[in-house]
């Protein structure tokens, strides 16, 4: 395997997708972490050079939970999306789809998430419902490690973005929202560039 800093050279620029997911969830321990199922793909294309990140596209994909059908109140108010937002959205073999077709058009190399709870959800989600995970052939970077190794300190997200000087745009928890943020942190913080 490739290591970062083979696969984020800035020389060269790099076509990459950030993606931020969202999970059924619950602040009461009533659903265990193995039974967590993605609601919600946020993701933004991109291109990465040494002085810029140049947004090509961006993709919000919501996902009808089958475990637990019915969200919880409290991931409810965590993530803003709503029961019927969900009931009315494909099941996770028909978004991953949708999301394939989307990083076929964009050609990333490789593909980026603040930790690797996105990695781990993609790949034991993909097995358990036996569905193509469309990331499979992609290198991931842990982003939030990156920006750990830059700044000496590991932070989440809003932090990291307040660190940086910046000002979070739109709602934290909203799998859209957060991946434009990792992008604003590679652009103003050239996280990927300086590790």
């Amino acid at each position: 395997m490739a290591k970062e800093s083979e696969i984020i050279n800035p020389d060269s620029g790099v076509d990459i997708v950030i993606i931020d997911i969202e999970c059924t969830c619950d602040d009461a321990k009533n659903l265990p972490r193995s039974e967590m199922e993605i609601i919600e793909i946020g993701a933004v294309f991109g291109r990465l050079t040494d002085v810029s990140f140049v947004l090509v596209d961006e993709v919000q994909i919501y996902v009808r939970p089958v475990i637990h059908a019915k969200l919880t109140q409290f991931c409810i108010s965590l993530t803003g999306i709503t029961q019927d937002v969900v009931d009315t959205a494909s099941p996770l073999s028909e978004g991953l789809k949708r999301f394939a077709g989307r990083i076929s058009s964009n050609s990333p190399r490789v593909w980026g998430s603040w930790g690797n709870f996105d990695l781990r959800q993609f790949e034991k989600e993909s097995l358990s419902k036996n569905i193509t995970n469309p990331l499979v052939a992609l290198p991931h970077v842990n982003i939030k490690q990156l920006y750990a190794r830059k700044r000496g300190h590991r932070v989440g997200l809003a932090r990291a973005i307040r660190l940086s000087g910046l000002v979070f745009q739109g709602r934290h928890h909203s799998g859209l929202d957060d991946a434009r943020n990792i992008a604003q942190l590679l652009e103003v913080d050239g996280v990927l560039m300086e590790c």
